[in-house]
């Protein structure tokens, strides 16, 4: 039987192979930053590794760092898969705290670059032709170059410039056995402690696989550069990219060149002068962009960082790297929407609704307790405060961290809303110090509060509310009647899962193997002294059979001795 690596099919021995040369080399990298042995204690293969990785702790550099740079520094190490799963935890602020996350903004990756043959030879490979037909003119090396593609400055046949992305050789199988590790120790992790952990591991790994596995194909970017683009048909201030798509496949992509400066480089003043560009203008028109993205059409660049916004001349914006996209849902929407209502009202009673409605929780909530952080909260930021000096990012990062105090799960498009925001506005107040976000978010909030307070919408609500209930009515009797002839025929299951009980199980299946063993010790003792005691000599091939069973007994006695001390049994 073969097993599939990224797109090719290697057999399961190959695979363990490629799976245990990796776990050494992640335990090695965790046991110089002081992790080793959590590690291969939490995947319980103490026989492979036993105690040879506890050297970490005792160094001398790694124990002046703080632990957000030990982490961060260790990440790095890892590799690809490694950096964007904490950079992906860095949109988190229900799972990480504030220090950490200020630490994970900073990962970058540590790769060199690989051979432009390579490059040349899958650019051949996906575009059906060779590289000097395809292209005019075409670099011996990259301009730029990631953990996950290297990018090329080449010219089309047209004369157009173009920039090629060139998704690294291997990266898809090194990421495939990256996710499988991480897989394994999620559900490890999980089993050892899910009555102590407020997340879900598992759940954790299986976002961060669909994403990353999403990021591998290049034509999902091209398609959210289309989709941005569909939005903005007539914006002056906007240059959108464009994608090349006859020169684009799932692992090359080829977008314009585009020139221009990086926005924070916008206030020197001899840029300013070479590109016509003004500052405060260039400020402005950005937080406007990103603004209408999230409030006026829900589909909004997740990561406005200085690196992915250039200015062109006039003060033009354009945003790099669609990689990562949010999108704002219409229930996501009258949230935001109602938030902004709980605040500027002042009705702590409607946000604590809010709150527990956007953070999906299987458990019962402290609403009185909740209620009452939330006045405190409302009197920090809103109290005698006009909309304009209101600090919107400010708000909902704090909101973020009540969502995960009250072991809320808020949805992932709210924590990207929140960073993309913070994003922006840090950005922002770099060029221009005196831009207001809240100020000019406020056609905006206001407008999502009309929205949500627009009798036209209330009654559509209403009808649509009683349309789904009058389905449910007359699909009621029929549902009922599935059901009892389910149970009539004793086809009725009623499931229970009782958390926490995973050990209790665990020890109770340990017991009950030991006593079989031990009856079983104790039948062979009882047979070999009643067949000495009968003096009567069974032998079988000239061997005595009491001395064979004696013998078979204290095999088993030793085993379980041994099995008892290795588990600490004896302590």
């Amino acid at each position: 039987m073969k097993l599939t690596i990224g797109k090719k099919k290697v057999s399961p021995l190959t695979r363990k192979f490629k799976h245990l040369q990796r776990y050494i080399e992640i335990i090695n990298i965790l046991s110089k930053y002081g992790w080793g042995s959590d590690l291969v204690s939490a995947l319980d293969v103490h026989s492979l590794f036993g105690d040879r990785f506890k050297f970490g702790k005792e160094l001398a550099e790694i124990s002046k760092l703080s632990e957000g740079e030990r982490i961060r520094r260790a990440i790095e190490e890892l590799g690809p898969t490694f950096v964007k799963f904490g950079q992906m935890l860095s949109t988190r602020p229900d799972l990480v705290p504030q220090e950490l996350i200020e630490e994970l903004e900073k990962l970058q990756d540590k790769v060199p670059t690989f051979p432009t043959e390579d490059a040349k030879r899958l650019i051949e490979k996906e575009l059906g032709g060779s590289v000097d037909s395809i292209f005019k003119e075409f670099p011996d090396s990259p301009f730029a170059a990631a953990s996950m593609a290297q990018v090329y400055k080449a010219v089309l046949p047209e004369g157009e410039e173009v920039a090629i992305k060139v998704q690294r050789p291997g990266i898809a199988d090194v990421i495939e056995i990256d996710l499988v590790i991480m897989q394994d120790y999620a559900r490890r992790l999980k089993k050892k402690q899910k009555a102590e952990m407020g997340i879900d591991p598992e759940t954790l790994v299986s976002e961060f696989a669909r994403a990353i596995r999403k990021e591998l194909n290049f034509k999902i970017e091209a398609g959210n550069v289309a989709h941005f683009d569909s939005d903005y048909p007539d914006e002056p201030t906007l240059h959108v990219l464009k994608v090349y798509k006859k020169y684009s496949t799932e692992k090359i992509l080829t977008m314009e060149l585009i020139g221009g400066v990086k926005i924070t480089d916008s206030i020197i003043p001899e840029v300013q002068e070479q590109f016509r560009i003004d500052p405060k203008l260039v400020a402005s028109r950005a937080l406007e962009l990103v603004l209408k993205q999230i409030f006026g059409h829900g589909y909004f660049h997740a990561d406005p960082h200085p690196g992915n916004i250039r200015v062109l001349e006039d003060s033009i914006i354009c945003f790099l790297d669609f990689g990562m996209m949010g999108t704002l849902s219409a229930r996501l929407r009258e949230q935001l929407a109602d938030i902004l209502i709980g605040v500027v009202s002042q009705d702590e009673r409607k946000l604590t609704r809010t709150i527990i409605s956007l953070g999906r929780s299987g458990q019962s909530v402290n609403e009185e307790e909740l209620e009452s952080d939330i006045a405190e909260l409302i009197k920090m930021y809103a109290f005698g405060t006009t909309l304009e000096d209101f600090d919107l990012g400010a708000f909902l990062t704090e909101i973020s961290d009540l969502i995960t105090a009250y072991d809320l799960k808020g949805p992932r498009d709210f924590y990207l809303l929140g960073k993309a925001l913070s994003s922006i506005q840090g950005v922002c107040a770099e060029v221009d110090p005196d831009l207001n976000l809240m100020a000019q978010a406020k056609p905006y909030a206001e407008q999502l509060a009309m929205e949500r307070l627009d009798p036209e919408r209330a009654i559509k609500e209403i009808s649509s509310s009683a349309l789904e209930t009058s389905k449910l009515m007359l699909e009621l009797p029929y549902t009922l009647n599935d059901l009892l002839t389910q149970v009539k025929r004793g086809q009725g299951k009623v499931k229970f899962e009782i958390f926490g009980l995973e050990p209790l199980i665990d020890s109770l299946e340990r017991i009950i193997d030991r006593l079989s063993f031990a009856l079983i010790m104790a039948a062979f003792l009882v047979a070999s002294a009643l067949i000495s005691l009968s003096k009567i000599p069974y032998r079988v091939g000239g061997i005595e059979v009491d001395v064979v069973f004696f013998f078979i007994a204290l095999a088993i006695g030793i085993w379980l001795l041994i099995s008892i001390v290795r588990r600490g049994g004896l302590k």
